[in-house]
């Protein structure tokens, strides 16, 4: 498994969302975060199914804005298919 954790925000949260990577990586505990680890020339949607279906965990990164995310929904409906847990962070 590449990564324990795969943090979903949107782009009005990175702040937030980096935030949580930081104390999380501080842990030991692997995290995936975009736009940080999509490699260069990989499709986005393909990075972040890919990164979902090998996280045990997604954290979610609740807001408005994410709320409003076509993005963070779809990110949901991977997860859920997935059978990843999802914990909410606001």
């Amino acid at each position: 498994m590449a990564h324990d954790v795969f943090i979903s925000h949107s782009a009005r949260d990175r702040t937030t969302a980096n935030a949580i990577c930081a104390t999380l990586e501080a842990k030991g505990i692997r995290c995936w975060l975009a736009p940080r680890d999509v490699l260069p020339g990989r499709r986005w949607a393909e990075a972040i199914v890919g990164a979902l279906e090998e996280s045990r965990v997604m954290v979610l990164v609740f807001s408005s804005s994410s709320n409003g995310s076509q993005q963070v929904w779809s990110e949901i409906e991977v997860a859920v298919n997935a059978g990843v847990d999802i914990f909410r962070s606001a």
